[in-house]
């Protein structure tokens, strides 16, 4: 049997692609990802920040559109863990002020509601930040939600699989063959061909296609995220802390996500620390507890650490690479917040249904470049 699209990798962006080509009705299409679960990987490691506080006039049409992805899938599935509309806040110190004022007033005049505060409205909100800074000032964005990546990816999957998806979880593919008329996919003993592939594996996206001999400009780096419990609960929205990028996510009643670990330098997808080192472990307790006396009593549940793919211009990778044999791919980071519309688009390109041109994924030849943080609130790093 030959398949008209066959993606392989099933975190947000690949389940999304499935989901989208499954929706237009194109012909057989297969899912293939090597853990036994969807969004097992990266896309299960991320800290799950959805907002607004993007420059980039593209992501800000991603971030949009995967809203709109997200609230349906939670609409269709009625898994309220998808999606929990907690807000953020984003904190910083007086040399911010202007940075912090333009993006409240470019939101604003696109109708999304944003608000410079000082530290005593902070503390009027969110009476538990006790030990910030006098002089902190902070940007609330109360559209800000946090996504559970793992729940959406399988509201998406079981949709598709409703539409005819075909899968294969829990193998993994050893390398891809294109043809003259197609690609081949091979793994293990098993051998399928399709009219056109996409690779959506994430970080591992970069080796797989080394099988094919192409080489894509994407460097994996690290990045951290621990659960801490707090015995005595607390009341915060999402925060981030521009000058030490400090992160904090609610999760339930007690339990509060944080991270800031992130490793600027290139990391085998294969092998790879997966738990949280102890300088990140040490130092993210010392951060959450100069917020907030309330963390003095905070424990460590558990840490784990994640891949991220940078890319020379901290664009994503999307489009062909050889006949029939598509990538998307470099997350950046920040792969989560657009996941789904990045998924979309995607499957799209593949499919002849759209075009991307600027994210031609050999627009610029590999190379050592330097890994440089993609989600920032500046646009000139």
């Amino acid at each position: 049997m030959e398949y008209e699209l066959i993606v392989i990798g099933a975190g947000v962006w690949g389940t999304t692609a499935a989901h989208t080509a499954s929706q237009l009705g194109i012909g057989p299409v297969l899912l293939v990802e090597k853990n036994p679960g969807v969004a097992q990987e990266s896309s299960s490691k991320a800290g799950g920040i959805v907002t607004d506080l993007v420059w980039h006039p593209d992501d800000i049409e991603w971030v949009q559109r995967s809203r709109i992805l997200y609230e349906r899938a939670l609409q269709s599935s009625g898994d309220a863990s998808i999606l929990q509309p907690y807000g953020m806040l984003t904190l910083a110190h007086p040399n911010r002020e202007t940075l912090l004022g333009e993006r409240a007033r470019h939101l604003r005049e696109k109708g999304i509601p944003a608000e410079t505060w000082d530290l005593a409205t902070i503390q009027q909100h969110y009476p538990e930040l006790d030990r910030l800074a006098s002089d902190t000032i902070g940007l609330w964005t109360p559209r800000d939600f946090h996504v559970n990546p793992t729940a959406y990816s399988e509201a998406a999957f079981r949709e598709a699989r409703s539409l005819g998806l075909e899968a294969r979880l829990g193998t993994r593919v050893d390398r891809v063959e294109p043809t003259a008329n197609g690609v081949r996919v091979i793994a293990g003993d098993e051998v399928w061909t399709a009219r056109r592939v996409l690779v959506a594996a994430g970080t591992w996206s970069r080796n797989l296609l080394d099988t094919a001999g192409i080489r894509i400009p994407l460097r994996p780096y690290r990045v951290q995220l621990s659960s801490l419990d707090l015995p005595n609960g607390y009341h915060l929205p999402m925060l981030w802390d521009l000058d030490t990028d400090v992160y904090l996510v609610p999760d339930g009643p007690h339990n509060l996500l944080a991270g800031d670990g992130t490793r600027l330098f290139e990391h085998d997808p294969d092998n790879y620390q997966t738990t949280g080192d102890d300088e990140f472990i040490a130092n993210i307790a010392d951060q959450v507890t100069r917020f907030m006396s309330t963390a003095d009593t905070a424990g460590l549940r558990s840490s784990w650490a994640g891949l991220c793919g940078g890319t020379p211009d901290r664009r994503p990778l999307i489009g062909s690479v050889a006949p029939g044999l598509y990538v998307a791919a470099g997350d950046q980071g920040f792969g989560v917040m657009r996941g789904p519309a990045l998924g979309e688009l995607a499957a799209r390109v593949a499919l002849d249904q759209a075009e991307a041109p600027a994210l031609n994924p050999l627009r610029e030849p590999f190379s050592e470049f330097p890994i440089r943080p993609g989600f920032t609130l500046e646009d000139d790093l």
